[in-house]
């Protein structure tokens, strides 16, 4: 399919200008925009066509085309297994090497690590940790276990939920970007991507509740979660159990952070 004929098959009421096609386009194929704005001659393969089109009419993220997305200045693997990982999350991990830095911490958890992201940046950052990597999903955890690779790190990773995978094990740290969006909340471009790691209940705070429930979360000392700016109180009245707690922001002053200190 030419990229004439992709821009025929957009509706018109969506009103999509040939820049933005061809914006879409470049970044898929890491060119230039200027070769795709007045050239509808090129060819596109049709599956990728197809995306393109479904792109723009119904919200299909353009993560899953080029199957790469950025992070922390380091590329990775994503597809519809696995959360597209946002830019908020790399605040997580900013304020988590600054906590491994100060506190010398040796051993770190990510539960819920869908494609990888935290736990291979912070191995990358800091070679002498070892780092633990769980997810309920066991086909989440073949694309984070295909980043490990691809980034040249080695993740102790686990199949599991909450504390369950980690039995036995001496913790230092847990960092958690774990499903906190709540169950009303409705955004286009959220379809694609999957449900168990995205909703948490009523409040977001399913998972906050559920792993309170595990005795091994009083044993580590340090916890820091991702969360919903929307009942971010509620999520530190649940783990205000386990010791002193700190709201953070993320770069641009919203509250999305929860540092937990056992006291």
């Amino acid at each position: 399919m030419t990229l004439g004929e992709v821009y025929k098959k957009i509706p018109g009421d969506l009103k999509v200008s040939r820049f933005s096609l061809a914006k879409a386009v470049s970044y898929i194929y890491n060119e230039d925009p200027s070769r795709y704005i007045f050239n509808d001659s090129i060819d596109i393969p049709l599956p990728i066509a197809q995306k393109i089109i479904k792109h723009f009419v119904s919200g299909y993220p353009l993560a899953y085309i080029t199957n790469r997305v950025s992070f922390c200045a380091s590329e990775f693997y994503v597809d519809e297994r696995v959360l597209i990982p946002r830019q908020e999350t790399q605040d997580l991990v900013e304020y988590a090497i600054k906590l491994i830095s100060s506190c010398g911490i040796k051993t770190v958890a990510d539960i819920g690590t869908g494609s990888g992201v935290i736990a291979v940046t912070l191995k990358k950052l800091n070679p002498y940790l070892h780092v633990f990597a769980s997810d309920i999903s066991s086909q989440a955890l073949e694309v984070a276990q295909y980043n490990a690779c691809k980034n040249m790190v080695r993740i102790d990773f686990r199949h599991g939920m909450f504390m369950e995978p980690f039995e036995g094990e001496k913790l230092d740290m847990i960092v958690s970007n774990p499903p906190y969006v709540h169950s009303s909340y409705k955004n286009r471009d959220l379809q694609y991507e999957p449900v168990n790691a995205l909703y948490a209940g009523e409040k977001g705070q399913d998972f906050f509740i559920g792993l309170s429930k595990y005795e091994e979360v009083k044993k580590v000392k340090y916890m820091l979660f991702e969360t919903t700016e929307f009942f971010i109180e509620e999520t530190c009245r649940i783990l205000s159990q386990f010791g002193y707690i700190e709201k953070l922001a993320d770069r641009y002053g919203i509250y999305r952070f929860v540092k937990v200190l056992r006291f």
